[in-house]
């Protein structure tokens, strides 16, 4: 037993040590990398220096060449999504028209400005299988359709109707004070238009004819359910005349009641469209023009002097290891 007690504690010991040596080894690489760049303060400083001064000027560099862009978001009416994407993808084409642009009201200098401009729906699946429940009465049938595709598949064409919001990216060279206006005058343009405009103007009159219409028979069930109130009847479901004839329609007052809730809901949505369906679209949220500079954040200020450092680091690192190997080797 004294035997098997000495074997364990010369084991414990050894691994102890074992220990002990590796943790001086650690201490001392990291007292060796302490010292090397305590040795190197004065090139890794210049190295920081001229780093942080490339850092700076890309990032310069970057904010000015086409960093501004302009976010939009709108939802399109009256089925003119696909009027409203072809004259987007247009627009590059039509820039180098003098007369088109004319009619926007835009310069050919404030129009070379703009680099790119893009519009994408915003991908909402739910859009989409709503607008096919209006449709077809399978709901079960679409929402399996609906699960089966992709978001990428669901921003092609064919779907572009049933979003109800769309992006709009305006993505400038440079910063400038026509910028804003230059955006301006692209939307008021394609509001300009005259067949969109007729099926506004159109639509929003029979609102106001419907609107009058289901507000009187609001009154008539109002006026109804009020001399109710004063004689009222034995049940709640007991049938009643609303309407005089050789044929008297019956209703109930749970479904008199009904047609009250649900003529309410219609008319709180057609008031609704006469203030939001005035114009082809409408505004959800109409961004400013911003510098992406921001989100970078001096990005290339912080990396390159890093870069500079890790690559001199690693280069002397490299240059101790082959040293150490040739003294390794020299030993044996």
């Amino acid at each position: 037993m004294g035997n098997e007690n000495y074997k364990d504690e010369v084991d414990v010991m050894q691994v102890f040590g074992m220990f002990r040596k590796f943790f001086k080894s650690f201490l001392r690489s990291v007292i060796s990398v302490i010292r090397f760049y305590k040795k190197k303060v004065i090139l890794f400083s210049i190295l920081l220096v001229i780093g942080v001064a490339i850092g700076f000027f890309l990032d310069q560099s970057q904010d000015t060449k086409g960093k501004y862009i302009q976010e939009i978001i709108i939802e399109p009416k009256y089925n003119s999504a696909k009027y409203i994407y072809d004259f987007v993808e247009e627009l590059e084409n039509n820039f180098q028209d003098g007369v088109f642009l004319n009619k926007l009201g835009i310069s050919l200098d404030h129009a070379k400005n703009i680099k790119k401009i893009t519009i994408e729906p915003v991908v909402k699946g739910t859009d989409v299988l709503d607008n096919l429940q209006k449709r077809y009465k399978n709901k079960e049938f679409f929402k399996d359709v609906m699960e089966a595709y992709e978001e990428d598949q669901l921003k092609e064409e064919g779907f572009r109707d049933f979003y109800k919001h769309h992006k709009l990216t305006i993505d400038f060279n440079k910063a400038s004070e026509h910028n804003s206006k230059t955006t301006s005058f692209i939307l008021e343009y394609i509001k300009s238009n005259k067949y969109y405009q007729e099926i506004s103007d159109l639509t929003l009159k029979q609102k106001k004819i419907d609107i009058e219409r289901n507000k009187k028979s609001l009154q008539f069930i109002d006026a109804y359910l009020s001399n109710l109130e004063k004689a009222p009847l034995k049940a709640e479901n007991e049938a009643i005349i609303i309407s005089s004839g050789s044929e008297l329609p019956m209703v109930s007052i749970a479904s008199l009641l009904q047609k009250k809730e649900l003529l309410i809901e219609l008319i709180n949505d057609q008031e609704r469209a006469l203030i939001l369906d005035k114009e082809i679209f409408s505004f959800v949220d109409y961004g400013d023009v911003i510098s992406k500079r921001k989100k970078l954040l001096n990005r290339m200020t912080i990396l390159i002097p890093l870069l500079l450092i890790g690559l001199v680091s690693l280069f002397y690192f490299l240059t101790y290891l082959n040293e150490e190997i040739k003294e390794f080797v020299k030993n044996e």
